[in-house]
């Protein structure tokens, strides 16, 4: 089935409007280029994503879904990407956790959508192609999904975090003694910090080379 535009981004919109939790839709910027950018087709949900969002924020904040660029933090899909072509970041989560398309530097090349979570940081793909993942996400997903790593009262410490910023969680959820998330010691840290502490950390876990790094945001 082709998919026009107006189709896509309405396909979209009737997710948001059915989801089970809190979805925000972060206005378009007026100034945002990243659909041209990014050469994206004018008939894919990336595309409707970039031309009609500065992105989304789902599950109460929790989930960042990219769009177009804002001036407020959370970078646009061409900035959250700097000069990466070949592993297209397309959301986060509130711990540093990314989602990512496979263009191929995890293997395939075949654009389905790979998770590298903070409890494990290793890319592991999902079997999704990018229109299922955000069906999935705004259908409710991220409840189970998360379910190991949320803490009892989560929505109001993520309630008050800029867009620019995640939590960091101490000891590791990686490692043993940071299994039980309740028990860590979190921090509220700009996002890009994040970024560089789980490059470094997989480094060390896996060994230099063994993925490619999280691309690292530019500024817009």
């Amino acid at each position: 089935m082709s998919v026009t535009p107006d189709a896509s981004w309405a396909e979209v919109t009737a997710w948001i409007e059915k989801s089970p939790v809190v979805v925000d839709v972060r206005p378009p910027q007026s100034t945002a280029t990243t659909a041209t950018t990014m050469g994206l087709n004018p008939s894919s949900y990336l595309h409707a994503l970039a031309q009609n969002s500065s992105g989304l924020t789902i599950d109460s904040g929790w989930f960042r879904l990219l769009g177009g660029s804002s001036d407020d933090g959370l970078p646009g899909l061409d900035e959250a990407n700097g000069a990466a072509s070949d592993l297209l970041v397309v959301a986060f989560d509130v711990l540093g956790g990314v989602f990512a398309l496979d263009g191929g530097a995890l293997g395939a090349g075949d654009g389905s959508v790979h998770h590298l979570s903070v409890d494990t940081l290793q890319w592991e793909r999902l079997d999704l192609s990018y229109p299922a993942f955000v069906a999935a996400m705004l259908g409710g997903a991220t409840t189970a999904f998360y379910e190991s790593l949320r803490w009892p009262g989560w929505e109001s410490e993520v309630a008050v975090l800029r867009p620019d910023q995640g939590l960091s969680l101490y000891p590791f959820p990686f490692t043993q003694e940071g299994k039980d998330v309740s028990a860590c010691a979190r921090q509220a840290v700009p996002f890009t910090e994040l970024i560089d502490l789980h490059n470094d950390l997989a480094k060390q876990l896996n060994g230099p080379g063994a993925a490619p790094d999280i691309p690292r945001p530019v500024s817009g």
